[in-house]
């Protein structure tokens, strides 16, 4: 996108201080390879950055004390941490994901999900 008057072209993706692509997440599929990335929460994958700075040889298990997994802005619930952490050792793993659901009464005595 062009800037305002047409002189420069504005960056698609701005330089950030902390691991932008995990806290905001990404799909992607290109070349054979495909990518889905689940977001995260901020403040915990800032944690768990500083505390890699600190200890460069930090371990999996150590780190998920402070990034535990994916954090969906639906409040979704997480079900197999041991697949989560696979997918931090290796770049591949299955994680399920439950929505939360509740029954909302509307007019006429009728339920909605």
């Amino acid at each position: 996108a062009w800037n305002f008057d047409d002189t420069e072209k504005e960056p698609t993706v701005l330089p950030a201080a902390f691991p932008n692509l995990l806290v905001n997440g990404s799909t992607g599929i290109s070349a054979g390879y495909a990518t889905d990335i689940p977001p995260h929460n901020l403040a915990e994958v800032i944690d768990a950055t500083v505390y890699m700075i600190d200890h460069p040889t930090a371990k999996v298990d150590k780190l998920m004390e402070f990034l535990p997994g994916p954090d969906f802005p639906t409040g979704a619930i997480i079900q197999g941490r041991d697949e989560i952490k696979k997918a931090y050792e290796t770049g591949k793993g299955r994680v399920v994901v439950r929505s939360k659901t509740e029954i909302e009464k509307l007019k006429g005595g009728k339920e909605q999900i």
